[in-house]
């Protein structure tokens, strides 16, 4: 056996293993867990993209993309540097009063002051970042070096999917079940996952995949089927029929069992956001319209059948009541602008919104802790300051707008031709889309799980469009 070969494929192993396990506790959500995997990443994969993968250059993101995420990993690391007192007074009044006060009632003499109202927990969640940029473009080297690294992360997507929506369900007949050892708080699907809208958004990244599968299954084929099957019987299509072709119901069986899953997560915004994500699919699966109408129509019938036999009136009235947990979101957003206002220009620090929402939030928070904002932008606004944020906010808008064009330009150029790679391209960008819409008002953002999952659909899609490119230009 050769030795360097099998070492080779340890970046591929660690990717694969972080990819299937990193949702299953509890999300990686306890600092222990997603800190090992910042470790695997960091030490695995940054050493081999380093020192072990010569030639990546050519695949890597260019310079002017990674600007912008740079300043904001380097600003927000230095939010938890500790500066003079007096420095603080003019950077973050409002932080400089806190620590006054605190030296006064404590007895305390504190001379440096980090500008994050929570230095500690800022830098950690700097280097879960600044592991996710690794992770991504160890993923861009592994795909550009070997298509089946595409095929495996596809297949550990949609399999982790089912394996969620599964557990999900069961959880959702039978409460006793609990989230692996811990007891459910109300009847509702959740998966391994705590909070039921981060397990949603996590569903809502994987399903897109799923139904991508279907449409390449039954599409690879497509001249073939439409010269051949037009005049076949039943029987003799089956008998005919590509082994990829066989494939499509289990995809479509995949994609329906997550659907229900997110359904009955009970998660509004989960919810709306699915079918925002079913309605942008329309676009980029290259799929005749009356297949798409014959699709949603048997995703709908499978969603009443087996939505009527768990309970659709438990949906019904999770909706009855949206208006008032509207009212009460948008209570939290006013109660949060102070502070945004007091720290608009440098922000409180990743992660310490939690500490300082008591202090802003005590006038409606008086039973729940609000450890989130439920607006992932506003809180993102709030702890890295309105300039930070701006940036990041245009930069991500931009990307997403550039691979949109890039996306629908190479889907017109491959013609008849169905491009698996496009295909799959063109449900990871509808699964990142749905991910940052349903960021407006859930936090599944905070979620390591999710952060791991949205950068491996960004790494499919940036995949997708850079490989088809490259095909185009050899042929």
């Amino acid at each position: 056996m050769n030795i360097s070969a099998q070492l080779s494929k340890i970046p591929l192993y660690l990717t694969c293993f972080i990819l299937a396990t990193v949702p299953l506790l509890f999300g990686a959500v306890h600092p222990i867990v997603y800190g090992s995997y910042v470790m695997l990443v960091l030490v695995g994969l940054g050493s081999w993209l380093c020192f072990f993968a010569p030639g990546q250059e050519s695949v890597m993101i260019g310079k002017s993309w990674l600007i912008p995420l740079i300043l904001l990993l380097v600003y927000a690391a230095v939010q938890s540097v500790p500066f003079p007192l007096s420095w603080i007074e003019i950077l973050s009044p409002a932080r400089a009063l806190r620590v006054e006060m605190v030296n006064d009632l404590a007895g305390t003499r504190q001379d440096f002051v980090s500008i994050s109202d929570h230095g500690l927990l800022s830098l950690t969640k700097v280097i879960l970042l600044l592991a996710l940029l690794v992770y991504f473009l160890s993923l861009k080297v592994l795909m550009h070096r070997d298509d089946r690294v595409v095929r495996i992360v596809f297949l550990i997507i949609i399999v982790l999917g089912v394996l969620e929506a599964l557990y999900g369900l069961f959880q959702f007949l039978n409460p006793h079940i609990g989230i692996l050892w811990l007891p459910l708080k109300s009847r509702a699907a959740s998966g391994t996952i705590i909070y039921k809208n981060q397990y949603a958004s996590l569903l809502n990244m994987c399903w897109p995949l799923a139904m991508a599968g279907a449409t390449i299954c039954l599409t690879s084929n497509q001249k073939l089927a439409e010269k051949r099957h037009r005049r076949q019987k039943l029987r003799e299509r089956i008998r005919r029929m590509g082994d990829t072709e066989k494939l499509a119901p289990l995809f479509f069986l995949a994609t329906g069992i997550m659907l229900l899953a997110v359904l009955f997560s009970l998660s509004r915004g989960g919810i709306i956001s699915m079918f925002l994500v079913m309605l942008l699919l329309n676009f980029f699966l290259p799929i005749s319209r009356k297949l798409k109408c014959i699709f949603c129509g048997l995703f709908v019938c499978f969603i009443l059948g087996y939505g009527s036999l768990l309970g659709l009136e438990t949906l019904v009235s999770r909706f009855d009541n949206i208006g008032s947990s509207g009212s009460g979101r948008w209570a939290v957003y006013l109660a949060s602008l102070p502070m945004l206002m007091d720290h608009i220009f440098t922000g409180i620090g990743l992660g310490a919104y939690s500490l300082l929402s008591p202090v802003y939030l005590k006038g409606i928070a008086t039973v729940s802790h609000f450890d989130k904002a439920h607006n992932e932008y506003l809180q993102l606004a709030i702890e890295v300051g309105l300039p930070a944020a701006l940036l990041f906010f245009s930069w991500l808008f931009w990307a997403m707008m550039m691979a949109r064009k890039k996306l629908l330009q190479k889907i017109r150029m491959s013609g008849e031709k169905v491009e698996p790679t496009l295909v799959i391209g063109g449900a990871a960008f509808c699964g990142i889309v749905g991910f940052f819409i349903h960021g407006c008002i859930d936090f599944g953002w905070h979620l390591p799980a999710n952060l791991f999952y949205v950068v491996t659909l960004a790494a499919l899609l940036s995949h997708s469009i850079t490989e088809f490119s490259t095909k185009m230009s050899n042929s």
